[in-house]
């Protein structure tokens, strides 16, 4: 069990992640995969499990698309983005 994303949880390359309007965890939007973002698309794998209007729950460790100035020196974390590391541990999604 991994916690889920949310809406404004900073990934590991600093942009906020984006959320659903409609699921709310913990007063926060769920992040899905293939549908939120942290300015690069969350490409998970998210969770097999939960679903959030459709799509797959984003949990912590899921990867960002590259975005930004990627390819551009010293921009490496936005070439290997991962969600946030901590989550929100309030509520733990099964894999």
């Amino acid at each position: 069990m991994k916690p889920i994303e949310t809406l404004s949880l900073a990934a590991t390359c600093g942009h906020s992640q984006t959320g659903s309007s409609k699921v709310i965890v913990n007063g926060k939007g769920a992040s899905r995969v293939g549908v939120d973002t942290a300015l690069g698309i969350i490409k998970g794998p998210g969770s097999s499990t939960v679903f959030v209007e459709g799509s797959k729950a984003s949990l912590t460790g899921d990867g960002v698309a590259p975005h930004t100035c990627c390819g551009s020196p010293g921009c490496g974390p936005h070439c290997v983005a991962k969600t946030n590391p901590a989550g929100e541990p309030i509520v733990m999604v099964g894999e």
